[in-house]
């Protein structure tokens, strides 16, 4: 009798939802709230100079203990690569036409592609800070929004003013996710 009632209960409530136009979620939706702290490296083919030049730009790095939910992600690898105008004047950076993707590989085995939406740069003494958001349109958590953290030292001021320039720099990363999927 209980289990009858339940059910007609459940069915009352998903009717009305659909009557008055509100969105039920599906039973399978799942919240990610995660933190994953890390470190990044990033190299730029050719180097940065105090001349802005068209350079190739790629970030691998490794972000864990990673907190929130699901519980189950504990770290992940990435890699993103870009191209555009830069310089170590980190101003003056015209972004590629092409989109700047990052690819996450997870402890358990899954993937995530973000895509990068937006992008703030700011220059410490020291460091150069750089918030970028971005949505993740393939793999596990699609559709949530992801913010990239990077904390790049600038330890190589003087190599702006060589005709190598600046080829890496490292620092610490951290990447947020957020989403109900």
């Amino acid at each position: 009798m209980q289990n009858r009632l339940s059910r007609s209960l459940t069915g009352v409530v998903v009717g009305l939802g659909f009557c008055f136009g509100a969105a039920v979620a599906p039973a399978s939706a799942e919240l990610v709230q995660l933190v994953c702290p890390g470190t990044q490296a990033s190299h730029f083919e050719p180097g940065l100079t105090n001349t802005p030049r068209a350079t190739t730009s790629t970030v691998v790095g490794v972000v864990g203990p990673c907190v929130g939910l699901p519980t189950g992600i504990v770290w992940a690898t990435f890699s993103s690569g870009s191209e555009g105008t830069r310089s170590c004047d980190l101003a003056s950076v015209t972004p590629s036409s092409s989109p700047v993707l990052l690819t996450l590989h997870w402890n358990d085995g899954t993937e995530s592609v973000a895509q990068q939406t937006s992008v703030v740069i700011s220059r410490p003494v020291g460091q150069v800070v750089i918030v970028s958001t971005n949505t993740i349109v393939s793999g596990r958590f699609v559709n949530a929004t992801l913010v990239r953290t990077q904390t790049l030292l600038q330890t190589q001021l003087l190599a702006c003013g060589t005709p190598q320039g600046v080829r890496d720099v490292a620092g610490p990363t951290t990447i947020t996710i957020i989403g109900l999927l």
